[in-house]
């Protein structure tokens, strides 16, 4: 992303404008006395980018100015932000918007409102608007929009903060902000991105929407088991009444249920006993076909007896044809011999083999048992004490109930029924389909990378840190705050004085913005505005001019210019991965404080009558 503040624009109500102008790429340093304006600058700008309420001075500053204005270049693109000064506590909400960097000579009419304004600029900062609070908290809700403001957390040093030994970011003191560092920490610095995070919103919403389709498919369960039950005490309910045969499956039940409370037809004695004369008829046809076969089978036994007892009584002829020589013959002996002969042969054959017929009668005989047997069982299951209504009103209650609760407990496995395994299905592979990138490695790596840029700081910085310059850089992502470790142990130290607080304040801004530019991040603007970072030793300037030359490595001012440097590295660290980053810094030193530093541009020195709101202008 690329970013920086052209100049700063107040439309005085004396009807002449004050600009004051920044360069790109540099460190603008306002340097000058106290109470002339240098720290409005900040609460300027933050007023003219939304803020819902404000800190400029009504003495001296808002008292004189109608308009506050901001020429920005953001991607290439220039574009003047105006905004009508507060009436006391309140903010105004008329803005003026060019998307060409236009200034009017005089005070600005209203053009643009807030938020179509917040949003065009939300564009250029690659802030969607789909993009959401993935957590709440007190003040924040869940799914709530992320503001731009938010991401300007990273790029003020307020002289509250500065030496603050706890807090690192300014508007801690607010819940609104105070809950949103930790909500937008990682997009911001590149941990996660606006893609996954919207994958990882819209896999929430599937897997949430799975959710209840899961709970709707087990309630739809659950009503289906209700449904089998009250359908099946419904059916036996009406078996018992004689409504519908017992000797049918639960589909047929229901079927016949149906139409019976269609036609309103109960049949009770009509279709048990037409079912029960039919089988007692068609038991009374087998048996008689049975007791047919019996009698025929005796009879046809008592016929093979008779032949065996005749075979018995031509027994002598066998002898008289075995002893033949011996008999006395007459003439006709041998015809008689010769057919009683053939007559016995016969009659044995008869009666010595297992005949067709012998096989055909038993296998009849036995499917006719079988077939009596299973119509015996069909009539043992009509109920043999058939429950009946005590008046056709009674049938009639029944048969309308019985239809009510069939409507109401529509079968839930019928085609009309809901059935979503298909989206249950559907859903799964979508899930399964979107791919959401961890950070938690992330996370990991980042604060390794972090601790890397920031231990280059402190080696630039090693006089002044004393007995911490050879202390390692220890950021604990979970409170976002930068701490000291001591080399070779695993635990941080409280660092004091408010000099080596400064330090770390700017060791862990910096840091950021490094790695947020390595990382071609498009949300955080390179730009730092830092307000009197040499707070911690502000004192006579001649005083520290003449301090001793032996002492400068340890002295306040030695300290100031490690700090400017520095800053001053940081610039050409930019510049050599490819980046441009601005500062605006707010201090009281003398400009030879930086001497020989390439990258520090003096913007204006607040002295002898100049300053923000100039002197001559009347208040």
């Amino acid at each position: 992303m690329k970013f920086y503040i052209e100049s700063l624009q107040l439309w005085l109500k004396t009807g002449r404008r004050r600009s004051v102008s920044f360069l790109p790429n540099k460190i603008n340093v306002i340097t000058g006395e106290s109470h002339t304006g240098k720290t409005a600058i900040l609460d300027i700008v933050d007023y003219c980018l939304f803020a819902s309420n404000h800190r400029i001075s009504e003495s001296i500053i808002n008292e004189n100015v109608t308009w506050y204005g901001l020429c920005i270049h953001v991607n290439d693109k220039v574009y003047t932000i105006a905004r009508r000064a507060p009436e006391g506590t309140a903010p105004s909400a008329d803005y003026y918007f060019s998307s060409t960097g236009e200034v009017p000579n005089t005070a600005p009419n209203p053009s643009i409102g807030e938020s179509a304004l917040k949003k065009l600029l939300s564009a250029d900062f690659g802030i969607d608007q789909d993009v959401k609070i993935p957590f709440g908290g007190r003040t924040l809700k869940a799914n709530s929009r992320v503001s731009l403001r938010y991401f300007l957390l990273f790029n003020t040093i307020s002289q509250d903060i500065i030496t603050h030994s706890d807090q690192f970011f300014d508007k801690q003191n607010q819940a609104r902000y105070q809950e949103a560092l930790p909500r937008i920490f990682d997009i911001a610095v590149g941990i996660d991105t606006v893609e996954n995070i919207l994958k990882r919103e819209k896999r929430a919403e599937l897997e949430r929407n799975l959710a209840r389709q899961q709970k709707l498919a087990a309630r739809t369960e659950e009503k289906r088991e209700q449904f089998n039950a009250q359908l099946t005490e419904t059916v036996t309910q009406a078996q018992r009444y004689g409504l519908v045969p017992e000797n049918t499956d639960l589909d047929a039940s229901v079927t016949a249920l149906r139409q019976m409370v269609t036609a309103r037809d109960s049949g009770t004695d009509h279709h048990v006993s037409a079912q029960y004369e039919e089988i007692s008829s068609q038991i009374y046809r087998v048996s008689r076909k049975i007791r047919g076969l019996r009698r025929f089978a005796s009879e046809y036994g008592n016929h093979k007896t008779t032949l065996k007892e005749t075979a018995d009584s031509l027994q002598p002829v066998e002898y008289l044809l075995k002893n033949f020589e011996e008999t006395v013959r007459t003439s006709v002996f041998d015809d008689i011999v010769k057919n009683l002969s053939q007559g016995l042969q016969e009659i044995k054959d008869a009666t010595a083999r297992k005949t067709p017929l012998d096989s055909n009668i038993n296998e009849i005989m036995k499917e006719l048992e079988s077939q009596r047997l299973s119509l015996e069982k069909d009539l043992q299951a009509l109920p043999s004490d058939m429950e009946s209504f005590e008046s056709d009103k009674d049938k009639y209650i029944f048969i309308g109930e019985t239809k009510a609760k069939l409507e109401l407990y529509s079968d839930p496995r019928s085609d009309e029924a809901s059935d979503n395994s298909e989206l249950i299905a559907r859903l799964e592979a979508q899930i399964e389909d979107l791919a959401v990138s961890p950070v938690e490695d992330r996370k990991e790596l980042f604060t390794r990378a972090l601790d890397e840029a920031i231990q280059d700081y402190i080696a630039l910085t090693k006089a002044a840190l004393g007995n911490y310059g050879d202390y390692r850089s220890a950021f604990s992502y979970s409170d976002k705050k930068l701490h000291l470790r001591k080399p070779k142990t695993a635990s941080t130290e409280n660092v004091g004085s408010s000099s080596n607080h400064m330090f770390l304040h700017l060791f862990l801004f910096l840091g950021l913005h490094e790695l947020i530019m390595r990382n071609d991040g498009a949300h955080v603007a390179p730009f730092l505005i830092i307000d009197q970072f040499s707070r911690p030793y502000w004192g006579d300037d001649d005083q520290k001019d003449g301090a001793g030359e032996k002492d400068v490595d340890e002295s306040d001012v030695a300290k100031v210019k490690l700090a400017l440097e520095l800053l001053d590295q940081f610039i050409t660290t930019a510049n050599d991965i490819g980046k441009e980053f601005q500062m605006i810094v707010f201090e009281h030193i003398n400009p030879r404080y930086w001497d020989g530093l390439k990258n520090v541009h003096l913007v204006e020195i607040f002295r002898d009558g100049n300053a923000l709101i100039p002197v001559s202008t009347p208040g």
